[in-house]
């Protein structure tokens, strides 16, 4: 057991009990350490500090158990069903907990969230579906009058501080075709108030908004949103009294597509939102007055976006921010309130780690604390706000001895035209020069890499490469114009990127020139192969997991072109330039490839469709290059199922040893 208390106004840290770690060294730590999911999914304190819940067991997600604080034990719980898993629960009250589930649907391992919610008291007691689609099947239940079929997303407003009873959703009514529903990305959605005891549903309003956000009080009531209206432009809403009528209004002076409302301010008067202010590029925390539409910026960063809100454990208020920036960083809006006084202790007892307040009780007496960093998946800690002292609960990733992982490098790294790029280094532990695997991160726009636990780097950092993550630009975090600066730059600058990043390990040492591979994964995937393709002379391998491989197909295939922001997204990032995409697609360049090449793809991947490495292989074939091929039955955009993991990540490694050892170099014309 692990305990902080206070020793002349400092928290200190002291374990006992803790079981003896794995020594620190360059041993090769199993290849399932790497590969497993997490123990625990998430775990929440219950309002009165008497239990927490957490999902736990297979993926961390296949139950639900509740462990009693005072006795150290767990007393109940409940297992999913048989091909569901638990992908999210709240506290509703000291003794009830709704969860939400996903099936695994037909040929596919990944499980899809279905819409349905289940309620469970802290004993295992009065389980029950009391929202989805399949809420009113008799086979279920009996209580057909209180209990309705719904065929929508249902989205978690509110809790109802005052009302152990109930919970507040949105509800994204689904589409009918046919005899089959679809969710509906586009939806307007309904306000409910759900029991969950019975499941009655009663509507209490609806939101005039497709795709709203949608914000209550501190009492409860809902009175901002924000959406889209008829013509396709962001919009608020605002009701002055709770009972009043909506009242529309524009969001002046931002970069629309950058606004996100975060809470009402103690007062109901105005709404914290972050944005980008027009002629600005970074998201900044500002506050709105609702009367005047006045707007006061409270913090912005001078380098990244601020991510999120750091509240008052007793009133809610706003006190900080923290921003992803080369490492996540706390900034204090109000410097001698007790939470933020309680944050400062906290970071000064865990040095070069980062402290989070997951959840707290009622009171605020006892919270729960992450504490995690480049090297620490997490750890979770139970704090008395009032002695100062916290405990040691329990580890996400137990099996993981944070001193034999590799710490990761910041690094900066200007591009051929002068950008200055953010990126991550991970060495082995030996020196000098090493085989590099270069590893640009999917997504790609509005995603970037960052300073957190990284289990694939840490893998191949334990197997002897060093790793090179970089934010080419299109990445998120850095600002609009950072990220606008990717668009239509695919296998153009963003590439670049990558190519200049790599050019710069090479410069300063990090890496071995004739021992180097590009990988990735989904955006990842394409990059990596457009590397081989545009620099057939840098790189010895390429590996495309669960990539995009044909621009065009991207249009007409996976689930980005089913909705209308997915396929203004494609015009906006892609263009429709049909030579262009052509050019810029490796289905297209496959004879410009002069290395072996990986490809990994899950047959029922939903994103990256599946033909798009059935192309790829196609082309390469055609070509006669070297091409190694791995299909993933029942998988989707990468390999969920922990057994398929680690027989993916043996192939990978197996097949960069092959090419990246010193044997393959030195063969090598």
């Amino acid at each position: 057991m692990c305990r902080l208390w206070v020793v002349a106004g400092a928290l200190l840290l002291s374990c006992f009990g803790v079981a003896q770690a794995q020594q620190p060294g360059g041993a090769s730590v199993p290849l399932e350490q790497f590969t497993r999911h997490d123990e625990y999914g998430e775990i929440k304190i219950a309002p009165d500090g008497a239990f927490l819940a957490a999902t736990a067991g297979k993926y961390g997600r296949a139950r639900l158990v509740f462990l009693d604080l005072k006795d150290r034990k767990l007393v109940s719980g409940v297992q999913a069903p048989p091909n569901f898993e638990i992908v999210d629960f709240e506290w509703v009250s000291a003794t009830r907990v709704i969860y939400f589930i996903a099936e695994r649907q037909l040929r596919q391992v990944r499980p899809t969230p279905t819409g349905e919610i289940f309620a469970v008291d802290r004993d295992g007691r009065q389980s029950t579906q009391i929202y989805g689609y399949r809420a009113a099947d008799p086979s279920r239940d009996t209580r057909l009058n209180k209990r309705k079929a719904s065929y929508a997303t249902p989205e978690l407003i509110s809790t109802l501080k005052n009302d152990d009873r109930h919970v507040l959703i949105a509800e994204y009514p689904w589409i009918e075709r046919g005899n089959e529903y679809y969710s509906n990305s586009d939806a307007k959605p309904l306000i409910v108030r759900l029991d969950v005891y019975t499941g009655r549903k009663t509507q209490i309003g609806s939101v005039p908004l497709r795709s709203a956000n949608v914000l209550v009080d501190l009492q409860d009531q809902v009175r901002f949103a924000v959406g889209y209206n008829a013509d396709s432009k962001l919009a608020a809403l605002w009701k002055p009294q709770p009972d009043a009528e909506w009242q529309s209004f524009e969001l002046p002076g931002f970069r629309e597509e950058t606004i996100i409302p975060r809470r009402l301010t103690v007062d109901n008067k105005g709404v914290l939102v972050t944005g980008v202010r027009e002629g600005e590029s970074l998201a900044a925390l500002y506050r709105m007055d609702l009367q005047s539409r006045a707007v006061e910026k409270l913090y912005q960063h001078a380098e990244a976006d601020v991510s999120e809100l750091v509240t008052d454990l007793n009133d809610g208020s706003v006190v900080g921010v923290r921003v992803n920036a080369d490492k996540p960083e706390h900034h204090w809006l109000a410097e001698d309130a007790p939470t933020t006084q309680m944050y400062k202790m906290l970071e000064r007892a865990f040095p070069g780690q980062v402290v989070k307040i997951s959840s707290k009780t009622e009171n605020g007496n006892l919270v729960l604390v992450f504490v995690s960093s480049d090297v620490n998946p997490g750890e979770y800690y139970l704090f008395d706000t009032q002695t100062k002292k916290a405990d040691f609960l329990l580890a996400a990733r137990s099996w993981i001895d944070p001193r034999v992982m590799r710490p990761k490098e910041i690094v900066s790294i200007k591009a051929r035209d002068g950008l200055v790029l953010h990126g991550y280094l991970t060495r082995p532990a030996a020196t000098g020069p090493q085989p590099l695997v270069v590893l640009p991160h999917g997504g790609p726009h509005g995603v970037r890499d960052d300073w957190r636990f990284d289990w694939e780097a840490q893998l191949l950092a334990n197997r002897g490469y060093a790793v090179l993550q970089v934010n080419f630009r299109g990445s998120g975090g850095y600002g609009v114009d950072f990220e606008s600066a990717g668009y239509r730059q695919w296998g153009a600058k963003m590439q670049d990127d990558v190519t200049d990043a790599t050019r710069w390990a090479v410069t300063n040492g990090v890496a071995q020139d004739d021992r180097i591979c590009v990988y990735g994964a989904s955006y990842g995937g394409y990059a990596a192969l457009m590397g081989a393709v545009r620099e057939p002379k840098l790189y010895r391998c390429a590996v495309g997991y669960a990539g995009v491989y044909d621009l065009e197909l991207m249009f007409t295939a996976g689930d980005i072109p089913d909705s209308k922001l997915g396929r203004s997204y494609l015009d906006k990032v892609l263009g429709n330039n049909q030579s262009e995409l052509r050019e810029r697609s490796p289905v297209h360049n496959a004879s410009r490839i002069e290395v072996p090449i990986l490809l990994v793809h899950g047959k029922e991947d939903g994103r990256a469709d599946y033909q798009h490495a059935k192309r790829m292989k196609a082309a390469l074939e055609g070509s006669q290059k070297s091409l190694e091929w791995v299909a993933l039955s029942g998988e989707e955009h990468g390999a969920y199922d922990e057994e398929t993991r680690r027989e993916v990540y043996e192939k990978l490694l197996a097949f960069l040893d092959r090419h990246l050892s010193s044997a393959a170099a030195a063969a090598a014309p």
